[in-house]
């Protein structure tokens, strides 16, 4: 639909026409660092009743928007500066492409015309943001201005979502715009990407395909997190008793008391006993840079696809069937096809799982708590419908393989750009989209370090239900664990750290400290049950990670399933 004249037809400046829109489009908070370029922006934004959410670094802003794109389905709103505004925001932006959340950068630039400081803090933006974006475009006609950003909101949520990029320069921004595109109605989506059903003909393939196999299975990704995917999934677990297995970024799309436990490494693993011998696997929202096709199908099972776009084809991924379209509605069809009868296995690999993780040893030989300790003190003091949110380390692995998540995002982390940096970002985001749950940040130091100055953007928001777990080794761990793994000498990993309970409260967060592991739950509590930003440290056992090299979990899996069948 062609754009129309605001109602008073009144000249507008392109600024006041963009943040229209974004309202129209049920925007709600844009995140953003100002800049003299995006003056005219932000106030405009700011006119329209929109919160502003201030950050103290432009990639702590980009990890915010990103969340909330995650979290909510519609675009997370980010606003930056030229130069190095934008640069600082280039990590955010491929996280968020590359883990499928939707989020539109906004950036300002020099005038068009009229420059006088020349080429002072001038980039290509746009050739900056394509490789890291799904679309990126530069406005250069006021009038042009809303309507662009129109399509790009429907850009970041069509097929896969994504980051996409629109440069507004300031002469365009402040220059006269009377047009704004209507408000979206029902019939075009509500500014929202709404896939498709599935062919009729490609369901009734992907039906008869699972009424053949004999021991098929479901892995399920990032793309399975929507709100309306998990009933769907779990009618059709039930209807079909196919077992299903989460890989990290679908962990929590099933509750953890119907999907079996979620692959988290990359070598074999006892999560992965479901697919050792699977005969079809039926993928659900899963796209390969969440988790490589080789670590999880060494068997080569044929592939059915299920998502909102299409299966992109890699080494270990041999497409059999693509049901592209709204993944709920081809999950509810497929569940009331005839899917064939085959032994329920679900609680036998489950208990196989479940026996071999537990038999496992909890500590290493380091100082510090071990990895294994401080996950399960996090799930006995968090609540179900609570939410944690990982920074990336090697502790990621352990979250993944032990904690049990029975709620959509209840484990917020990344496996695709896997940055380092983005764990506070994710918890904050969380915790201001859900003031009535408890949210913990687990991040390592190296983490925490890199933006830790937007621990005053927590504070400054009033975040009240925030607590930040600061797993300190001082050290890059996960680096020192491939070096000790590869027999290499230890270099370039250690690090210093100041006492982390007195930046906190620097922040005018509050700061607590785990002494040992008989500590963490104590402490852990005492954290969550203080209200406002809390801080701990803890100090974590580097070599706990060793042994998840010395124990071989797929094996011992196995072999309990072999007992229990016979």
């Amino acid at each position: 639909m062609a754009p129309a004249a605001d109602d008073d037809d009144s000249p507008r400046s392109a600024a006041a026409a963009v943040a229209r829109t974004l309202r129209d489009r049920a925007v709600d908070a844009v995140f953003c660092l100002p800049g003299e370029e995006t003056i005219a922006l932000l106030e405009a934004i700011g006119e329209e009743g929109i919160d502003l959410v201030v950050a103290r670094h432009e990639q702590h802003a980009a990890f915010m928007a990103a969340t909330h794109g995650r979290l909510t389905g519609r675009p997370g709103v980010l606003v930056t500066t030229l130069g190095p505004g934008m640069t600082n925001a280039l990590t955010g932006l491929a996280h968020a492409t590359l883990g499928g959340y939707p989020l539109l950068h906004i950036a300002g630039q020099k005038p068009l015309r009229d420059n006088d400081e020349g080429s002072f803090q001038v980039l290509d933006l746009v050739a900056l943001a394509a490789p890291v974006t799904k679309w990126a475009q530069r406005c250069t006609d006021p009038q042009e201005a809303a309507t662009l950003v129109d399509t790009a909101l429907r850009v970041a949520v069509t097929d896969r979502p994504g980051a996409v990029f629109v440069e507004l320069p300031q002469d365009v921004a402040t220059g006269v715009s009377t047009l704004v595109p209507p408000p979206p109605t029902p019939s075009t989506g509500g500014g929202v990407g709404v896939p498709l059903r599935a062919p009729s003909a490609e369901v009734d393939r992907a039906a008869a395909l699972l009424r053949a196999a004999s021991r098929p299975a479901v892995v399920i990704g990032g793309g399975a997190q929507r709100s309306d995917v998990g009933a769907a999934l779990a009618s059709f677990a039930e209807a079909s008793l196919i077992p299903v297995i989460p890989l990290q970024t679908g962990i929590g799309a099933l509750s953890a008391d119907v999907a079996l436990p979620a692959i988290g490494m990359h070598r074999p693993d006892a999560a992965h006993l479901p697919l050792v011998d699977a005969d079809l696997v039926l993928t659900v929202g899963y796209h390969p840079t969440e988790h490589p096709p080789l670590a999880w199908n060494r068997s080569d099972a044929p592939i059915v696809h299920v998502a909102a776009w299409p299966a992109p084809e890699r080494r270990g991924l041999r497409h059999v069937a693509q049901l592209v379209g709204d993944v709920a509605d081809t999950l509810t069809a497929l569940a009331a096809c005839d899917l064939g009868t085959r032994p329920d296995r679900r609680a036998t690999l489950r208990d196989a799982i479940d026996a071999q993780l537990a038999s496992e040893p909890l500590h290493g030989d380091g100082p510090g708590v071990a990895t294994r300790v401080i996950v399960d003190a996090v799930g006995e003091v968090l609540a179900a419908d609570d939410v944690v949110a990982l920074d990336n380390g090697s502790y990621k692995l352990w979250f993944a393989r032990h904690l049990r998540v029975r709620r959509r995002n209840g484990l917020l982390l990344d496996n695709a750009l896997a940055t380092m940096g983005a764990g506070l970002a994710t918890a904050s985001e969380a915790a201001r989209q859900e003031p009535d749950v408890d949210v913990m940040a687990v991040v390592g130091d190296g983490g925490f370090m890199m933006n830790v100055g937007d621990v005053e953007t927590a504070v400054r928001l009033g975040l009240d239900n925030l607590t930040v777990l600061v797993v300190r080794d001082d050290t890059f761990g996960f680096i020192a664990d491939h070096q000790r793994e590869r027999d290499r000498s230890r270099v370039a990993v250690d690090l210093g750290n100041p006492d982390i309970v007195g930046v906190a409260e620097a922040f005018g967060a509050t700061g607590m400290r785990v002494g040992g592991p008989g500590d963490v739950v104590a402490v852990l509590r005492a954290a969550v049950d203080r209200r406002g930003v809390v801080i701990v440290d803890c100090p974590l056992d580097e070599r706990a990670d060793d042994l998840l090299r010395e124990i071989d979990s797929l094996a011992g899996a196995r072999t309990r399933l072999a007992a229990a069948e016979r």
